[in-house]
């Protein structure tokens, strides 16, 4: 365990605060605080308090206690989560994070967690929207994100709570306040990664600006798929059904672009989701020939996504990065074959009595076959 004085030490650092300032806010010399952080001498007992308000902490994080008896704890917590995320279960990971912010409730990290959880019941299947609005979930989710922002000084979970706020507020309809916490947000030229993609050097300098291409193309690639399905968005209704088309396939695009060897990792899942609103968008122009061939690309994104085994990429641009499974999350249980599958039963109705209906129906049978040992796919 630290002493007193290390931890008044980090806590000065990680703030950027002179041992000068430190002493003129408490009253004392900056020497009693050089002493205290050399091991010469402890602050006095009273001042206890005073240093915990000072930097936003408890007193057990002063005398390093929250690191005593609690690193088995964090190492369930962390590890019980993260396989929680990759199954989809969302109760269970809610009721995880509960338990860890009741725990430890100066640990921020889980605070979000809990945060985005909840937040995800909003879009959920009927049940949880139920338990959404009914467990007053979007006033949790805000109180949650304005604790981290009023006494967490850790610059990523203040983003991640700014980021979620945003959102609940534009839900809600608050817009001056959503709009007032993004202008206090830093714009794309400055933000970490592009700062860090200008810092670094050599391997570190490769990673990062591989990370930067492939969090650029996915952002973009998600804007022209919102833009023409997401309703909250107000524009779909002003596009044709070839130009919603040349959207989506402009967003599949970027990502053969990046990984043309098509080992896309995570993005199978995208890339196989948007072929299955191509397909859609093919049937209302009654085009089942091309609405088939989609399906049968999104077949082969879902199983391509579900055997995955190594998490590297491949292709030049992106050979320095790794898929982390644990790092994306779902609110539903079962495969991207079994989502496939689910969603499948919808567009059964467009095939009957055409040439593609056999095929169709076979695609159903593997899809049903791959996907019998799983529980079945619900989110309606």
């Amino acid at each position: 365990m630290k002493n007193i004085g290390e931890v008044i030490r980090e806590l000065r650092k990680r703030d950027g605060i002179t041992q000068e300032k430190l002493a003129e806010s408490l009253g004392v010399s900056f020497q009693s605080v050089s002493r205290w952080e050399n091991g010469m001498a402890w602050p006095d007992v009273t001042l206890v308090p005073l240093l915990a308000r000072y930097f936003k902490v408890s007193a057990d994080t002063l005398f390093d206690m929250e690191n005593a008896g609690t690193a088995e704890r964090e190492n369930y917590y962390n590890t019980t989560y993260a396989r929680y995320r990759k199954d989809g279960n969302l109760a269970l990971r809610r009721e995880l994070m509960e338990q860890a912010v009741r725990e430890l409730p100066h640990k921020f990290h889980y605070m979000m967690n809990l945060a985005e959880d909840l937040e995800l019941y909003a879009g959920g299947n009927g049940a949880q929207r139920k338990e959404y609005s009914e467990g007053g979930f979007s006033e949790r989710v805000q109180r949650l994100c304005r604790r981290v922002l009023e006494d967490c000084n850790d610059s990523r979970e203040r983003c991640r709570a700014v980021k979620l706020l945003c959102s609940v507020y534009v839900s809600r309809g608050n817009m001056p306040e959503a709009l007032r916490l993004a202008q206090e947000a830093w714009d794309m030229e400055h933000c970490r990664e592009v700062l860090l993609g200008q810092i670094l050097s050599g391997e570190e300098k490769l990673r990062q600006l591989q990370e930067n291409i492939l969090k650029a193309v996915d952002y973009a690639a998600t804007v022209m798929v919102d833009i023409v399905f997401r309703k909250e968005y107000g524009l779909e209704s002003g596009f044709s059904i070839d130009e919603k088309i040349e959207y989506i396939m402009s967003a599949n695009r970027l990502y053969e672009t990046v990984m043309p060897d098509g080992n896309y990792q995570f993005y199978h899942r995208i890339v196989g989701w948007n072929y299955r609103r191509l397909a859609e968008l093919h049937l209302l122009k009654e085009d089942r020939k091309e609405a088939l061939r989609c399906l049968l690309l999104a077949e082969k994104a879902a199983a391509a996504y579900d055997s995955l085994e190594d998490f590297r990429y491949t292709a030049p641009l992106v050979d320095r990065l790794q898929y982390e499974p644990e790092a994306y999350s779902k609110c539903w249980e079962g495969s991207e074959r079994g989502m496939l599958y689910y969603r499948l039963k919808e567009l059964e109705g467009y095939f009957d009595g055409t040439g593609e209906l056999n095929e169709f129906r076979e695609l159903k049978e593997r899809l049903a076959e791959a996907v019998k040992e799983e529980p079945p796919v619900s989110v309606e």
